[in-house]
């Protein structure tokens, strides 16, 4: 009788393990913030965003995607180095900000996990676009002999550069539920993740060529739902 309670026992816990997925699938959003180095951090200042994407997981490895949108201020205001005759600038920026867009995509394994923290380490690809408008201007004298100046156009300028990224998720569990919301009993597992991040951008399009470091850390909100 002993042994066949021990194998009914045994054969539903291999059930119940069973029914467990090992897919997860969850959305991430939050605020990200950086810096920039190099000829990159002589016209483009650091700036803080807005950030959100989506991950899926199979047991400890994870594949992710995000997308950050940014204003950064300019440090330089005529980047293209555009001067006239007289060696005045014939290009400025027409605003003080930029908008920035990233994409990014990333593949990452999760080598520490004790209770309610967990570490994964990422690498990917990563894209990042500036757009912004450009004054044409003139020069000329007043009455009194003073350098004057007027916008004769606005045109559009953009530089996008795709380069390698790393970063580490460093997730706390916040806290971890069940639910049919979404079809059949699902585990919800919600988190706040810190994720440290570097990558290189290189604009070969802008004269003179504009590079360096961006270097930042985001904050989000995770939930991840697996089927049990």
């Amino acid at each position: 009788m002993k042994r066949i309670l021990l194998t009914l026992l045994l054969t539903a816990a291999l059930t119940a393990s069973a029914q467990v997925s090992p897919w997860a699938f969850g959305l991430q959003a939050g605020v990200a913030a950086y810096t920039t180095t190099g000829s990159l951090h002589d016209n483009f200042k650091g700036a803080v965003g807005f950030t959100g994407g989506i991950t899926a997981q199979w047991h400890q490895a994870r594949l992710k995607a995000d997308v950050t949108y940014s204003q950064p201020s300019f440090r330089n205001p005529n980047m293209f180095d555009v001067h006239d005759e007289q060696g005045h600038e014939a290009e400025v920026n027409a605003k003080s900000n930029a908008s920035t867009v990233a994409l990014s995509l990333q593949y990452g394994y999760t080598i520490f996990q004790f209770g309610a923290v967990s570490i994964t380490p990422c690498a990917g690809i990563h894209y990042s676009r500036y757009a912004w408008d450009i004054n044409s201007i003139e020069w000329s004298k007043d009455e009194q002999d003073e350098d004057i100046f007027k916008i004769t156009g606005t045109h559009h300028a953009t530089c996008g550069s795709l380069q390698p990224i790393a970063s580490i998720d460093f997730d706390f569990k916040l806290h971890e539920k069940y639910t049919d919301a979404f079809g059949p009993q699902q585990r919800l597992r919600s988190s706040i993740r810190v994720t440290p991040y570097i990558t290189y951008a290189r604009h070969k399009k802008v004269s003179p060529k504009v590079g360096g470091c961006i270097v930042g850390v985001t904050l989000t909100y995770s939930g991840l739902l697996r089927n049990m």
